[in-house]
C-alpha cells in the first residue's frame, strides 16, 4: 500500500446471498405445491458467483467475501422433515466456501402452508408461530454447522416485533434484513401464493444500530442494548427508477399490487450486485461519497443465486451484471481516492466499531 493510503477513506463491502431454492420463475417449484423444491441455484449458481469474486481483489490484497445466508425454517422442515436440509445436503458446497474465507450465515423465511389455500403464504401476525419457526431453525442449523452462525437475513428482508425480538434471543450478532424507509404491503403473486412480499422498514436509519424492543425499525436506548445489530441494506433514491422497476415487476404479481408500488415512487431503493450497472452504480456512488464524508462507510448488497442460471429470461445478464458491478465499484473507488475492503458481515460490524469508537452500535 503506497504512503497516505492509511488516511484515504475506506468503504467496506458486503455482498450477501440468500441461498433459496430456484423460485418460480428460475424453473423451481410453484408457492401452491409442497412437493420437493429445485436447487440448481446451488449446485451452479454458487459456484459461478465465487468464480466471478475471485476475479476481483480489494485494495489489502482480499477477494470478494460473500455471506451465504443458509435456508433453515419451517418451509424446509414441512417438505424435508429438517429446517437445515439444505446445510446437510450441500454440505460439500458449503465447506467449500468457508474454506475459501467466505461467511456461513442464516436465511429464514416465514413462509407457513395454508390448508385452505393450498399455498405457501407469508406469516406476518401470529407472533408464537414466528418465534417457533426461528427459534427452531436457528437450532436445527446451528447443530449441523461446526460454527453456529451469528449472521441472519431475513426473507423478503421483513421483519417485526416478533422476528426481530426472537433474533434478539438467539446468538445472532448480526441481521442484514432492514432497507430503510422501504414498505411494500405485499398480497397475492402470480407463482401460487395468497400473500408474500410484505415488509415495513419505514422511520428505520441508514447506518447500523441496536433495535428496540418495543419498535424493531428504532434504536434501543439507554439500558435497552443488547447483543444484536442491524446492519441496514444499502439504499438510494430514484423516483424514475421506482417507476421502472414497478413497471417490470407488473408481468409477475397483480396489477393492484403494482398500482399500489407506484403510489410510493419517493421511497428508497436497493440494488442487489447483479442489478443493471447503471442502478448498482447509483447505488455505489452514494455509499462512495458517504465514505468520503465520514472516512468510513459499508456498502450492504445481495443476490440470489438462481439469478445466476443461463437460460431463462429473468435472468437476464445477472452473471455479466455481477462482474461488471465490481468492475464499475472498483473504478469510482479509484476515482474517488476511496480504499475497498471486501468482508463479510461479521467483519463489517468490527469495523464500524473500529472507525467511529465513541458511537459504538455493540
Amino acid at each position: 500500500m503506497r504512503e497516505g493510503a492509511a488516511s484515504r477513506p475506506e468503504l467496506g463491502v458486503v455482498v450477501g446471498c440468500d441461498s433459496d431454492p430456484d423460485r418460480p420463475r428460475y424453473g423451481g417449484t410453484r408457492y401452491d405445491s409442497r412437493e420437493p423444491m429445485r436447487w440448481r441455484g446451488l449446485t451452479d449458481g454458487v459456484r459461478r458467483a465465487r468464480e466471478i469474486g475471485d476475479e476481483f481483489t480489494d485494495d489489502f490484497g482480499n477477494p470478494l467475501r460473500i455471506t451465504w445466508c443458509i435456508r433453515s425454517d419451517e418451509q424446509v422442515a414441512g417438505v424435508y422433515g429438517d429446517p437445515a436440509w439444505s446445510y446437510g445436503q450441500f454440505a460439500e458446497i458449503w465447506q467449500q466456501m468457508s474454506a475459501g474465507g467466505d461467511e456461513l450465515a442464516w436465511h429464514p423465511h416465514l413462509w407457513r402452508w395454508a390448508e385452505r389455500d393450498g399455498c405457501w403464504y407469508q406469516e406476518t401476525d401470529d407472533g408464537p408461530w414466528i418465534e417457533d419457526c426461528l427459534s427452531n431453525g436457528y437450532s436445527a442449523l446451528a447443530d449441523r454447522m461446526s460454527d453456529a452462525p451469528r449472521t441472519s437475513r431475513m426473507g423478503w428482508e421483513f421483519h417485526n416485533n416478533a422476528s426481530m425480538n426472537t433474533l434478539r434471543k438467539l446468538p445472532v450478532e448480526v441481521d442484514i434484513s432492514a432497507i430503510p424507509g422501504r414498505f411494500v404491503a405485499g398480497g397475492p403473486d402470480r407463482d401460487g401464493s395468497v400473500f408474500a412480499r410484505h415488509l415495513d422498514w419505514r422511520g428505520a436509519p441508514e447506518e447500523a444500530y441496536i433495535p428496540k424492543a418495543s419498535d424493531y425499525r428504532q434504536p434501543a436506548g439507554p439500558g435497552e442494548e443488547n447483543g444484536l445489530v442491524e446492519l441496514p441494506m444499502s439504499v438510494f433514491r430514484s423516483p424514475s427508477l421506482s417507476a421502472v422497476a414497478a413497471l417490470r415487476r407488473l408481468p409477475r404479481q397483480p396489477v393492484a399490487q403494482s398500482v399500489t408500488e407506484l403510489a410510493h415512487l419517493a421511497q428508497p431503493l436497493k440494488a442487489y450486485i447483479t442489478s443493471n450497472p447503471y442502478v448498482f452504480g447509483r447505488l455505489a456512488a452514494g455509499q462512495l461519497v458517504r465514505a468520503q464524508r465520514r472516512g468510513h462507510a459499508v456498502l450492504v448488497t445481495a443476490f440470489h443465486p438462481d439469478e445466476l442460471l443461463a437460460g431463462y429470461a429473468d435472468a437476464g445478464n445477472s452473471a455479466g451484471n455481477f462482474r461488471a458491478n465490481l468492475q464499475r465499484l472498483r473504478r469510482l473507488a479509484q476515482q474517488r481516492g476511496v480504499r475497498l475492503r471486501f468482508m463479510n458481515a461479521r467483519e463489517a460490524l468490527d469495523s464500524i466499531n473500529r472507525a467511529a469508537p465513541k458511537e459504538r452500535v455493540a
